[in-house]
């Protein structure tokens, strides 16, 4: 009697102190914490429920009041049971459920644990106690204590389930947590076996919960295994970032050395030769789109990760789409031995409502890639389509190519941003491993799907599916002709205009004056907003000013607002010429009154749409 009395106190101060020192650390709240924090509480009912039976036994000679305090000490055991199988569930599977009714309902194993552990309660209380004799109070041999150790018997073989069947995905501390747990338990139930008139289930119970809470539960574990694992992302991201500073780096050098170079030789050659001067142009322009596209890759993946992208949807024809993809496509590809083919179905859609912008952008992104890894051979665009719910239509791109191929190890790194494969850097391909990082986010963006297949130094297929809303049902027909993208001749006839073009920057007030004399038009140029001011005070009259945001002494934005209010003058459509390209922009500043937004360097489809808008009609 007296052993099982001070071994039963000696468990209550240990899972006492346990509880204090739970409840003095922060606690984090999952699931699993939870479970853990009521496996904790009921562990001491129960041993405070052990100590109140023996104390009852031994100086109330009172069956009644003997045998309520066994059903109640017994009751938690079989609580405490079934706690510890669905601690033993989240534990192993790190379900996320927000309360005990979802873990209930995880599944169908634990739907039916659940309904069996409320009939094993019900039933508890119509099993006898066969011997309430006082010498054998601290553990009740019979009916009802081989009924409880059933139950935790039918736990043990429920948790063993779980983990074979669930916990494949495991770590393998999770899996010899769980084991010893079990090992634990079973040994606790042969001991009882053994010394049947010493209480040691709740020496069980709080051990288990101990060994639990040094083990997995410890908040500062917790803590540690994070700052460990931030400390393995942060060494990850540093050195992901320096290489793609070293791929930068290259990668910036090489397009500035071809327009460096160029220029050079250009401003020092003493015998000007004009045909080999435009040779020498177009390279300069062709090294400073791809450098454009750098930049433009790195501003994309800045505002995608800053969550300031968004579907922006209008009507639009895939067949202009194709069309000018055709066309790029077609001019990057240039003297390589590679066919491009376009094969649409003609039964799509003619006209869709979407982000066009992002389906464009998504497969030239793709089509792109196919150019720099295909050095012979051809690169096919399949596009198909599947008429699912009312008003809309699943297309399925499918963009094959026989290029270099991926290995197999670096599947896992295509969609990695600030990665590059072998296969480019053994072959000295340039890209700064943002495009298809981009091409997927646009794809989640969109709703939609993107996959691929690949065997190495065969070739690579993609596989993108998007949903779009119908415009019109009459078909698309045959997609055969490409959109001309030469800009020299769209150069239109507006030499009855006279602009204003305002700017801090000598040679951007150059570059502008230069494009907008191809039109004819008559150009004033001004390095301030204040001189700008001053000029329409003045009297001077436009037909459209151009004005930058970044100046000093007075920006754009400030400048426009001053000249809104002076009612007394005639101001034109003024147009923000800024090189403040990320996402978000162009809203701000048409909010800010501005009548339209182009951007640097200047577009020259997007300034003729402008010029069409604001002086044609």
């Amino acid at each position: 009697m007296l052993t099982g009395l001070l071994l039963t106190i000696g468990s209550l101060f240990f899972a006492i102190l346990l509880l204090i020192v739970y409840y003095s650390k922060h606690r984090f709240l999952s699931i699993r914490n939870k479970v853990y924090r009521y496996l904790l509480i009921v562990a001491i009912i129960h041993t405070l429920a052990e100590f109140v039976t023996v104390f009852c036994a031994y100086y109330f000679e009172n069956l009644f009041i003997n045998l309520i305090a066994f059903r109640i000490q017994w009751l938690s055991g079989i609580v405490w049971a079934a706690l510890l199988y669905y601690y033993g569930i989240t534990f192993m599977c790190d379900i996320k459920a927000k309360n005990l009714i979802d873990l209930f309902k995880y599944n169908k194993s634990t739907k039916l644990l659940t309904s069996l552990f409320v009939i094993f309660i019900f039933l508890y209380f119509f099993i006898p106690f066969t011997d309430m004799s006082l010498d054998k109070v601290s553990y009740v041999p019979g009916a009802a204590a081989y009924y409880v150790l059933f139950v935790f018997t039918i736990t043990i073989f429920a948790i063993l389930i779980f983990t074979i069947k669930y916990g494949k995905k495991a770590t393998l501390r999770n899996k010899l947590s769980s084991i010893f747990m079990l090992v634990e338990t079973i040994i606790i139930f042969i001991l009882q076996m053994n010394f049947k008139y010493i209480g040691l289930y709740s020496i069980g119970m709080i051990f288990q919960d101990y060994f639990l809470y040094f083990v997995v539960e410890n908040p500062d574990l917790k803590i540690i295994k994070e700052l460990e694992e931030l400390k393995d992302e942060i060494e990850r991201s540093n050195k992901a970032k320096s290489e793609f500073l070293f791929n930068m780096s290259h990668e910036i050098r090489t397009p500035m050395n071809a327009i460096v170079g160029f220029s050079e030789t250009l401003l020092n050659d003493p015998n000007y030769n004009e045909k080999r001067a435009r040779t020498d142009i177009k390279h300069i322009a062709s090294a400073g789109n791809n450098l454009l596209d750098i930049v433009n890759n790195i501003l994309d993946i800045s505002k995608i990760e800053s969550g300031r992208d968004t579907i922006e949807e209008k009507e639009y024809s895939l067949g202009n789409i194709i069309m000018e993809l055709s066309s790029i496509i077609d001019a990057r590809i240039a003297n390589k031995p590679v066919k491009l083919i376009m094969d649409v179905d003609p039964d799509i859609p003619s006209r869709l409502y979407g982000d066009s912008t992002k389906v464009f952008q998504i497969l030239l992104n793709i089509l792109t890639n196919s150019v720099k890894y295909t050095e012979v051979g051809k690169i096919k665009l399949t596009v198909t389509k599947n008429l699912t719910k009312t008003g809309y239509v699943d297309l399925h791109f499918k963009i094959t190519d026989t290029g270099y191929g991926i290995k197999k190890e670096d599947y896992d790194k295509l969609f990695l941003k600030f990665s590059r494969l072998d296969t480019a850097k053994s072959n000295e391909i340039e890209g700064t491993g943002l495009g298809l990082v981009i091409t997927k986010k646009y794809v989640e963006l969109l709703g939609g799907t993107i996959t691929f297949d690949s065997e190495y130094e065969v070739g690579t297929t993609f596989y993108v599916n998007l949903s779009q809303k119908i415009v019109n049902y009459s078909k698309l027909g045959n997609v055969t002709e490409p959109i001309n993208t030469e800009t020299h001749s769209e150069f239109e006839d507006y030499s009855n205009y006279k602009v204003l073009v305002v700017d801090d920057n000598k040679l951007n007030l150059k570059v502008a004056t230069r494009i907008l004399e191809k039109y004819g038009i008559k150009v004033d140029t001004l390095s301030s907003g204040k001189e700008c001011v001053f000029k329409i005070k003045e009297g001077a009259k436009y037909d459209m000013i151009f004005l930058d945001h970044m100046m000093p002494e007075m920006d754009g934005i400030e400048t426009l607002h001053i000249l809104k209010k002076m009612d007394s003058y005639d101001i034109p459509p003024i147009i923000v010429l800024t090189a403040n390209a990320i996402t978000g922009m162009r809203e701000m500043y048409l909010k800010e009154g501005f009548n339209e937004y182009l951007s640097k360097p200047i577009n020259i489809n997007d300034l003729n749409k402008i010029l069409v808008k604001y002086l044609k009609k």
